[in-house]
């Protein structure tokens, strides 16, 4: 029987008090404290999850690769990782999944220094944050409403550092059903937050054909309406490249592009969780991160 509990806290205490057997889509809070209990088994793999920050090129700035740069170069990723994902998250080093074959971490990384993102943005045009009050519109962040307790902290964290550099950013929760349509229909969300992209398609090239081709090519997310020549031929000729070494060094070359332009700000991955009753077991990983109930064994 699956019952449909939408708060996670009351999913939480009925799977303590022992009225269910499993649970999922809890807040790393809640997966954290419940690896405490002696009564539940939280269940974890690096699959393909991760979150990262959209910066639309159709948004000035955010068309200035050096705002870019000066954005991702101010981004706490420990912070994040420790304080918003109690260590159970890494810094993603790429912008698809680690764990897919044919991922290639690029030459050009972007850690978190603070002074070398006031540099940028002063080498921008912007020091300290100057001529940024142009562009009310772009410096809010947008995320989903109803994942404010799993987004919330790395928004306010988000927040925190950028004013520290001289960006104001206003905090922009909305619905998910009007954040879907802004990111994935009308993508025109200046600054997302997002966490639930995921390519279910098990490949490099999959996860690049999903959303960083020009949609005028057959792009099919590209949320931050990013194109690239380069990134579109060179997709398109890995597909038919039968030699695997060759496909493989043709992916890593679209990777080097990718992070050069910084189609997205890469932020972390982190694992999938499932919270379930200590004498379950037969927990199996599928890409589209959804138990299926028949691998499930629970004690005799």
């Amino acid at each position: 029987v699956v019952k449909k509990v939408p708060q996670s806290a009351n999913r939480v205490a009925i799977l303590l008090s022992g009225g269910a057997q499993f649970s999922e889509h809890l807040t790393p809070k809640e997966y954290d404290s419940l690896s405490r209990s002696k009564n539940v088994s939280v269940v974890g793999v690096k699959g393909n999850e991760n979150m990262f920050m959209i910066l639309n090129f159709k948004s000035p700035p955010f068309d200035n690769p050096l705002v870019r740069q000066a954005i991702a170069h101010a981004v706490p990723y420990d912070r994040i990782i420790d304080t918003s994902y109690f260590g159970k998250a890494h810094k993603w080093l790429g912008v698809v999944p680690s764990t897919y074959p044919g991922f290639h971490v690029a030459s050009t990384q972007y850690d978190y220094n603070p002074e070398k993102a006031k540099a940028l943005l002063a080498e921008a045009g912007y020091p300290g944050g100057e001529g940024l009050e142009a562009f009310p519109d772009s410096f809010k962040l947008t995320y989903m409403l109803e994942r404010e307790s799993e987004m919330g902290p790395t928004a306010t964290i988000l927040h925190t550092a950028l004013r520290e550099i001289g960006i104001n950013v206003e905090l922009n929760p909305i619905p998910q059903a009007q954040y879907g349509d802004r990111e994935l229909v009308k993508k025109d969300l200046p600054m997302g937050l997002t966490a639930h992209i995921k390519p279910i398609g098990v490949d490099a090239a999959y996860g690049t054909l999903l959303s960083y081709v020009s949609a005028n090519k057959g792009g099919i997310l590209n949320s931050a309406n990013y194109s690239s020549d380069m990134v579109d031929g060179t997709l398109y000729g890995s597909l038919a490249e039968g030699n695997n070494d060759k496909r493989n060094e043709m992916l890593a070359a679209i990777q080097e592009q990718l992070m050069a332009d910084l189609v997205v700000i890469p932020i972390l991955e982190f694992r999938t969780h499932w919270a379930t009753a200590a004498s379950v077991t037969g927990v199996v990983w599928h890409p589209d991160n959804a138990l299926r109930l028949h691998d499930l064994k629970p004690a005799k």
